[in-house]
């Protein structure tokens, strides 16, 4: 640190002398000029005084004493009845004292011993002048621990990362509504997460890696955003299924066990498309991971995440197959996991199925979606199929063909106005209960 700062001294006066010495020769030239028209004043005035103008005059001058431009701009603007009041002594003189110092500068500059030289009696000048100062800075010690506190950088304010299908990620501090941010043609919105810019928001991807960095890192836009590949190291085909919050008005720091055995809560729930669940605590990943990520499931060769949701007062799931089977058990019966691991069965699949999601229940009006083989969708709740146990094959829904796919339930988003004002949250822009169904779905009611 101290050779990168005497270097930084030595370019810093040695460009001060360049400049000094620059001023000098300008200074010494026009002297120069001066002193030459003193020789010859009286024919200079006469010049002048036949000249048609200044630029006549400036050629004149020019040619008949051998001046530049400079020197002739000088000699015109300095006006001639000045010029002849003042004293070529002091004008000799000052020449002299200009050339000697000039002469002194460039001894200095052609020598890097003598330069160090003056740094160095700089420096004991600033020491003897600041002797008696106390110092401002406090000299640390080997018993110091010098921390670097990022946060107080970072401006604290409320925000939404928005997370897309494709895995393109931006920040947005407002939202009227899902539909209106920007999105890829073809692309859509998959999740919402409200924090603040010192809070962390954390990816699920479906080969069980989860990636966790800094909401204010997330690039603030108006526009489609960046794509997430940009910020973690995403192995080939594979997607970000989900997003989470680690700001602790959305998602509790701790929430007691329900065993002491256990490890506390909030859970991350997930489902793979072998039919395995398993709870894993949301803690391990609310800190900032590398790019690499970190591991939340095992899964087995050729399987993938199909389902990935923080728990809030949830108590029981949704799960179908592809070949049109459905299940319906209660969340305790999903072991909790210390780390990593495969998890429990789910859902008890046919050769050649697959999971393909589920869907978390609270309440009556809660509901999971789906779309048929033959382009229509089926809505479920849990009054017309009841809780049975985990484990077994579920209900036969479909008898012909099967599912394609599990259509996401609708995206609240958190009313900003009414948390910064109340410190309530609560959510808008949600569509009501009966509003999820649209004229094409076949609804089956308690």
């Amino acid at each position: 640190i101290l050779q990168y700062f005497l270097d930084f001294r030595f370019i810093t006066v040695r460009r001060r002398f360049e400049f000094d010495l620059a001023q000098l020769k300008k200074r010494i030239h026009l002297l120069e000029g001066f002193k030459i028209i003193f020789d010859a004043l009286d024919k200079a005035i006469k010049m002048i005084r036949e000249s048609s103008g200044k630029p006549d005059a400036a050629q004149k001058l020019m040619k008949a004493f051998d001046l530049d431009e400079i020197q002739t701009d000088a000699i015109l603007d300095a006006q001639l009845y000045k010029i002849a009041q003042m004293e070529i002594q002091k004008i000799l003189d000052e020449l002299r004292e200009k050339k000697r110092e000039a002469k002194r500068i460039q001894e200095i500059l052609d020598s890097d011993k003598q330069l160090w030289r003056v740094i160095k009696e700089e420096f004991k000048a600033i020491e003897e002048k600041y002797a008696a100062k106390r110092r401002r800075t406090r000299m640390a010690t080997d018993e110091d621990l010098l921390e670097f506190d990022e946060e107080k950088y970072i401006v604290k304010e409320n925000t939404n990362v928005v997370l897309t299908r494709d895995g393109w990620i931006k920040r947005v501090g407002r939202l009227a509504s899902v539909e209106g941010t920007r999105v890829r043609e073809g692309d859509a919105v998959i999740a919402v997460v409200p924090g603040s810019t010192l809070n962390n928001v954390v990816f699920f991807a479906d080969d069980g890696t989860a990636y966790t960095m800094r909401i204010n890192e997330v690039p603030a836009s108006s526009g489609y955003g960046e794509p997430v590949t940009k910020f973690f190291s995403l192995d080939d085909r594979v997607k970000i299924i989900g997003a989470e919050t680690s700001d602790e008005r959305f998602v509790p720091a701790e929430i007691k066990p329900p065993t002491k055995e256990d490890p506390a809560g909030p859970y991350v729930l997930v489902a793979t498309s072998e039919g395995m669940t398993l709870r894993i605590p949301f803690a391990s990943y609310r800190e900032i991971s590398t790019k690499a990520g970190r591991r939340y499931v095992r899964l087995g060769e050729n399987a993938k995440v199909v389902f990935v949701k923080v728990l809030a007062d949830e108590d029981s799931l949704f799960l179908v197959s592809r070949d049109g089977r459905l299940i319906h058990f209660a969340l305790g019966e999903v072991n909790i996991l210390a780390n990593a691991g495969k998890g429990v069965t789910g859902i008890k699949l046919d050769d050649g199925d697959a999971c393909l999601g589920g869907a978390l229940v609270s309440g009556r009006f809660d509901a999971l979606t789906v779309e048929t083989d033959s382009g229509t969708t089926k809505e479920f709740r849990r009054g017309a199929y009841q809780v049975v146990g985990r484990g077994g094959r579920g209900h036969e829904v479909v008898k012909r063909g099967g599912f394609k796919c599990v259509i996401p339930a609708p995206i609240d988003l958190i009313d900003w106005d009414v948390l910064e004002e109340t410190g309530e949250v609560k959510t808008k822009n949600s569509s009501k209960p009966s509003e999820r169904s649209g004229p094409a779905k076949e609804t089956l009611f308690e």
